[in-house]
């Protein structure tokens, strides 16, 4: 199988590399749309604010390259985020608008934020992105 990630300049692209290795595969790392688009899988990692990320995406010429893919498509952290339309986050900042919707402003509960560590995810009954994985499997947070 042919995974890539893809470099949009603001991810830990390392240790992403690292955990989808140790499952077997020989991911690459690139921006080239011809490597890009002709991955099976394609990763977009992201980690930092949207605006820096998108003008990272800007930068490097990845719009219109994202927007091309039709391949699955793992959105992680900020990655997720670019996906959507708007994020709520400083003023705003228009994202690529792939998942027709906003990505809004974190409400705290009165919890603390930024909360990062480890915690246990007891999903819904039948949720077919947690098959496989226990009720109480421990998840690590960022966010």
């Amino acid at each position: 199988m042919n995974v890539v990630i893809l470099d949009t300049g603001c991810a830990n692209l390392n240790s992403v590399k690292s955990a989808i290795a140790r499952h077997g595969y020989e991911p690459k790392v690139s921006r080239d749309p011809d490597v890009v688009l002709l991955a099976d899988k394609l990763f977009l990692p992201g980690v930092g604010t949207a605006q820096a990320a998108m003008d990272q995406v800007r930068e490097r010429e990845l719009f219109d390259l994202i927007k091309a893919c039709t391949q699955p498509v793992l959105g992680i952290c900020l990655g997720m985020q670019l996906l959507g339309r708007r994020s709520e986050e400083s003023n705003g900042v228009d994202l690529l608008g792939i998942i027709d919707e906003d990505v809004p402003k974190m409400t705290d509960f009165g919890l603390p934020l930024p909360h990062m560590g480890w915690n246990r995810v007891y999903p819904q009954a039948g949720n077919r992105l947690f098959q496989g994985i226990e009720d109480g499997a421990y998840f690590y947070f960022v966010h």
